[in-house]
């Protein structure tokens, strides 16, 4: 049971330390991308249609533009890649001109072109009572549901990524799990040395988090070069990396290691968190089953029994 917690240990360490550097390199290409900042601005305008130029050329809204442009340095995009509800409410309102009264606010929204926004004004009103308080604790709501969907659109996205920077990696580093699992199995070295190596890792990381797309481009790239130390400490034992003699393989050859190389990129998008997780519950697995199995060393007492002494033919023991 050991040898077999020890191989499977072993591959979804390497499968966290590959998640772990799809992740960093996906928060790079996230900051120069801007993609957050991006998918906040497709929100708004969903939300705000006509609206939406005066909410961005609000001054608070051009104050957390600047500051966020400031803070990153790599990015032509100065939008911030998020907003808080009450940022955002206060500049709703404003723009609505909500605190005038029930008769501004009813004008504003009257005055508004015929569209969406138009009827989800409407709407909110009706639901107030024409109350502004009221209204603007809707609009609390109606920004709630919209970021909450916004937002599990864009980790459906970030997947799809995730599945192309892993992918990218598992070519170039050659990191093929099948192929991994193979080396892992068959050398109670290397299943030793990265059972090493993750216990070492888990002792010393109390949590994973998620994709930080917040980060600037320094501390993504400083986190990028950690992970790639650790994947260059695995590479020898593992035998990872491109040789001339395996670009000259027969199809039966390559459509293995192409589906090697395709789970590992599917390994990366279940993101690193899970297989932190993993790797701590089964390392408490091992750690339990190691103390059970019994010590080699250990010399086990053997009871030696008495044979009864050999009668003559037909005469049997009295008593």
């Amino acid at each position: 049971m050991l040898t077999t917690l020890n191989i499977v240990i072993g591959l979804i360490f390497v499968l966290l330390l590959f998640s772990l550097l799809a992740s960093t390199v996906m928060e790079v290409i996230a900051a120069i991308l801007s993609l957050r900042a991006k998918n906040l601005r497709y929100t708004l305008d969903n939300m705000l249609g006509e609206k939406v130029d005066d909410f961005l050329r609000h001054p608070l809204f051009r104050q957390l533009s600047y500051a966020t442009n400031r803070r990153a340095r790599l990015s032509p995009y100065s939008l911030p890649g998020y907003l808080s509800k009450s940022t955002f409410v206060a500049i709703f309102q404003d723009i609505m001109e909500a605190g005038g009264g029930r008769e501004g606010l009813v004008k504003k929204i009257e005055g508004l072109d015929e569209g969406d926004l138009k009827r989800m004004m409407q709407f909110m009103l009706r639901q107030s009572g024409g109350d502004p308080a009221l209204f603007m604790a809707n609009s609390e709501r109606w920004f709630d549901e919209v970021m909450e969907r916004a937002s599990e659109w864009y980790k459906r996205n970030l997947k799809w990524w995730l599945f192309a920077v892993g992918l990218a990696l598992a070519a170039i580093f050659n990191a093929d799990t099948i192929r991994m699992y193979k080396n892992i199995s068959s050398s109670a070295t290397v299943q030793a040395f990265l059972v090493e190596m993750a216990t070492d890792f888990s002792e010393k990381t109390d949590t994973i988090a998620p994709t930080n797309m917040h980060l600037t481009l320094e501390q993504s790239i400083a986190r990028m070069d950690s992970s790639l130390q650790k994947i260059d400490q695995i590479q020898s034992p593992l035998g990872l990396g491109w040789d001339a003699a395996e670009t000259d393989r027969s199809l039966p050859w390559w459509l293995v290691k192409i589906a090697g190389l395709l789970l590992t990129a599917i390994a990366v998008t279940f993101g690193a968190p899970f297989w932190f997780d993993l790797l701590k519950k089964l390392l408490n697995l091992r750690s339990g089953a190691k103390e059970k199995a019994p010590d080699p060393q250990t010399p086990v007492a053997v009871v030696k029994q008495e044979t009864p002494p050999l009668l003559p033919e037909g005469r049997r023991p009295v008593g």
